[in-house]
């Protein structure tokens, strides 16, 4: 958390701007001088600390996290500093800027993820049901409800309650499909996907508790939070533990995994499906190399997204 901290020499007041955070499981600190006087813009201290920040993850990068083919670490400093940009740039938004910023991300969140699924809905009309306004053209009451029902569940992954076990995965997947004529609850019936059987309808509850217990297991060590993000969701897809819905709650949760490590959310897009399926077809064969590379490459993306907006 950034502070302004006044120093008193010699009965004169002089301010720098600190922060504290952790790399490696250690507790880092770096400050900017500011002057004897707050200034009114601190942009320029900000990108100071930026770059200081930076520079400490570079040094400590080797023992901070593991290291892959994929997530080596060219590739981690990459999403180690796009994610200082973008906490940087957060505190340089007013307040109303960054919910600004929220709604933006939140509604082509929303339209991606459900068009991914099949919804005919514009990211135009998506904002228009997100800010309650008059879409212009007949659409089915339906869809409406299905972004209705996305927009609090985002909400929910964004807030700090939402705990990740099978109760509440359960009660977002209630909220999500709230409406829809879909059924809630763990699946009662087979799913197949891409011509693949998922997980049996009696050992769903099963294979969530061990997913669960691996992400417990696997959130402590320092597989980058990114990969073990990628993993959940390929790993919670292949159960597919609802009869429907399942690609857009696995997204939400991808999006939780990385809000609570501090990073910035991934946009996953609609234009790009079929590549996202077949990466997650290889990865259930074992071959998750390509799976990586994609969501690197998206993840990338998406952070600049959000720095461009």
């Amino acid at each position: 958390m950034l502070k302004i901290y006044q120093k008193i020499i010699k009965n004169k007041p002089y301010f720098y701007l600190t922060e504290q955070f952790k790399i490696n499981r250690k507790v880092k600190k770096i400050q900017v001088y500011l002057g004897k006087n707050i200034p009114k813009n601190l942009q320029k201290y900000y990108l100071q600390m930026a770059e200081k920040e930076k520079g400490l993850v570079q040094d400590q990068i080797e023992n901070s996290f593991s290291v892959d083919r994929v997530f080596n670490q060219e590739q981690i400093l990459k999403i180690e500093n796009y994610k200082i940009d973008f906490k940087y740039q957060l505190l340089l938004l007013s307040d109303f800027q960054r919910d600004r910023l929220w709604t933006r991300y939140a509604v082509q969140f929303i339209f991606e993820s459900n068009a991914i699924e099949g919804s005919r809905l514009s990211a135009k009309d998506v904002n228009a049901i997100i800010n309650k306004k008059s879409i212009g053209k007949l659409v089915e009451r339906r869809e409406i409800k299905e972004v209705q029902n996305s927009i609090k569940a985002f909400q929910i992954i964004r807030g700090k309650e939402f705990q990740l076990n099978q109760h509440q995965i359960i009660s977002l997947h209630k909220l999500l499909v709230d409406s829809l004529g879909i059924n809630s609850g763990y699946k009662k019936v087979g799913v197949v996907v891409n011509n693949k059987h998922t997980t049996a309808v009696g050992n769903v509850r099963e294979e969530m508790n061990k997913l669960l217990k691996w992400y417990r297991t696997n959130k402590t060590t320092k597989q980058h939070p990114l990969e073990l993000a990628a993993d959940f969701h390929q790993r919670f897809e292949q159960i597919h533990p609802f009869e429907d819905g399942n690609g857009r709650i696995g997204r939400l949760l991808f999006n939780w995994i990385l809000l609570q490590f501090g990073y910035p959310p991934i946009l996953f897009l609609y234009q790009n499906r079929r590549a996202y399926f077949n990466c997650l077809d290889q990865a259930d064969e074992g071959r998750k190399n390509n799976w990586h590379w994609f969501c690197l490459k998206v993840y990338k993306n998406s952070i600049k997204w959000l720095l461009n907006n």
